[in-house]
């Protein structure tokens, strides 16, 4: 069902969030899934929480895959692949090191700023299971192209790579598509442990560190003990113990 020689893609010059253009447009998109879904500005684009995504025109990545999903219960997984997939898109076009912050966002390690997040959404279309994938990269802003309030907390792969030279949106948009569904076929096919030590491999930088974490009860202090099997969060606390987050994001 993912197969990449069949995916069809849309190009907007502008939209409000290409997650909200695909739940929109699913009744003329259902028979062409998957589709690819890229804009070269956002007026409204947004992150988790329902946070605002900065989408200057021409000036990143704003996609999102829409896609049908059989095997439900590897849905806590999609986070995970979603941010592998931009890791290793990104790998392939500079040595910029960069990691996995659970769930979905992806950081430049030296600066450990934020360089692209994930937005997934899952909607019972049709009694089907339409699951929408948006992935916002920042890829060729300078400083000032951001608010100021965000200065200190993003970063473009430009900037981080201290490339003169801007990064094709077109191109990197062809290899997030090839890498994202070569994952989501792994998934598919329920390598889970696999996708999980990947995440892992990536998210290593965090593991054993303090971290602040954010979910629906509140905030709790902790320490990163890694991704479980099931792709929740494991939280280690001062007595020894350690639990399992499927909600929230660390701060």
């Amino acid at each position: 069902m993912t197969c990449l020689n069949r995916m069809h893609t849309i190009t907007l010059e502008v939209c409000d969030s290409t997650n909200n253009y695909l739940k929109g447009h699913y009744g003329q998109l259902k028979d062409k899934l998957p589709v690819l879904v890229t804009s070269d500005l956002q007026t409204g684009g947004r992150g988790r929480e329902q946070r605002k995504w900065v989408s200057p025109r021409g000036k990143g990545v704003y996609s999102s895959f829409g896609f049908n999903l059989e095997a439900r219960e590897n849905l806590s997984l999609l986070p995970l692949i979603a941010g592998i997939g931009v890791i290793e898109t990104l790998k392939r076009l500079c040595t910029v090191e960069l990691g996995l912050k659970w769930p979905n966002d992806v950081l430049w390690k030296k600066g450990n700023k934020k360089i692209a997040g994930i937005l997934i959404e899952n909607v019972i279309m049709e009694t089907r299971l339409f699951c929408i994938t948006g992935i916002g990269i920042n890829l060729n802003q300078t400083a000032d192209d951001f608010p100021e309030e965000l200065r200190d907390k993003a970063v473009s792969l430009k900037m981080a790579a201290g490339s003169r030279n801007d990064y094709p949106v077109e191109m990197v948009n062809r290899i997030l598509s090839e890498v994202f569904f070569q994952w989501l076929e792994r998934l598919e096919r329920n390598e889970r442990a696999a996708i999980i030590e990947t995440a892992n491999g990536y998210a290593e930088f965090l593991m054993d560190r303090p971290i602040s974490f954010h979910h629906p009860g509140g905030m709790v202090n902790g320490i990163f003990k890694g991704i479980h099997e099931s792709g929740g969060l494991l939280l280690g606390d001062k007595h020894g113990g350690t639990s399992i987050h499927y909600s929230g994001e660390i701060a």
